[in-house]
């Protein structure tokens, strides 16, 4: 969605192209989060638009925006069978897994619970479970969040008021993790000045930092993982027709150098920004704020 359409609605972005997300015939359809502006209001409008025409299980990893859960984590197993030579010189299979975690982290503030660093903490102690790679979704990038390489460019994202249990509780665990499987994490809450719709950075060897939100932008776009076997392909799919590079492309140092690369602004748009601006309710409370002040400022001077 986009927080400035009121209409209580999905993006338009997305609504148009329902008959090409149906037909990619995906086995998951993952959100980032802020699927709603209002969750009670909106939720009808989405089942009728959204749900109701989707032929994909669709998933969403609670924004700040939605209703919140407790903390909890809903987990997707997809199973592959990879051929190998067994002893007596049959062929065999062994089995393989993916792992899907999608996650509550709004509860507490972008820290991970007691439920999500349990459950990291099981994948990590268990190398021999055959489990290859971990997808994450959860919200916020709170892998960012005091992060010299990532925190400054992701100015309009939410964030934690004190700070989450990131890097002192989580990554250590994913660390772990990583000695023998491929660690994705991939967030939302993509602010409305975001160059792209897709950040991909590999943070370290299988453990890699994704970000990817619709906002009713004409740089809206999806990201495809194709899991196989023995690796994943990523992709993108523009929403407005938009000619993408390789996810890989929009790493941190192609959004540092996108710094400043906006638009501009369109002069037609003046008089609508305007009329915008001066009847929002917002506006008018910092205009009360300012007299208020103002006046206090004026009392003390005079004394």
């Amino acid at each position: 969605g986009e927080s400035t359409n009121r209409s209580g609605y999905p993006a338009a972005t997305l609504l148009a192209n329902l008959d090409t997300i149906n037909a990619l015939g995906a086995h998951l359809f993952l959100s980032t989060g802020d699927l709603y502006m209002d969750a009670a209001k909106d939720s009808a409008r989405y089942a009728r638009a959204l749900f109701s025409k989707l032929k994909v299980p669709f998933f969403n990893a609670p924004g700040n925006h939605d209703k919140r859960g407790r903390g909890e984590i809903v987990r997707f197993e997809l199973p592959f069978r990879v051929p190998f030579l067994g002893e007596t010189g049959e062929t065999a299979f062994e089995p393989r897994s993916n792992l899907v975690l999608n996650l509550d982290c709004e509860e507490l503030n972008g820290s991970i619970s007691s439920k999500g660093l349990a459950e990291f903490a099981s994948i990590a102690t268990d190398s021999t479970s055959g489990v290859d790679r971990v997808f994450i979704v959860a919200h916020r990038p709170v892998w960012a969040e005091g992060d010299p390489q990532y925190s400054d460019l992701f100015i309009d994202n939410t964030r934690s008021l004190l700070g989450t249990n990131f890097h002192k509780e989580v990554y250590p665990i994913l660390q772990e993790i990583a000695k023998h499987a491929h660690v994705y994490w991939i967030s939302g809450s993509l602010g409305g000045q975001a160059p792209s719709s897709i950040f991909f950075q590999e943070h370290v060897p299988n453990i890699t930092y994704i970000q990817c939100a619709v906002r009713d932008e004409p740089r809206d776009a999806l990201l495809i993982a194709d899991v196989y076997p023995d690796s994943v392909h990523w992709s993108a799919l523009s929403l407005t027709g938009q000619e993408l590079k390789a996810p890989a492309t929009y790493d941190a140092a192609w959004w540092r150098s996108q710094r400043g690369a906006g638009d501009g602004l369109n002069w037609r748009l003046v008089p609508y920004l305007l009329r915008k601006t001066v009847t929002a309710a917002a506006f008018w409370w910092g205009v009360l704020a300012a007299l208020v002040l103002a006046w206090l400022v004026r009392r003390l001077l005079w004394r």
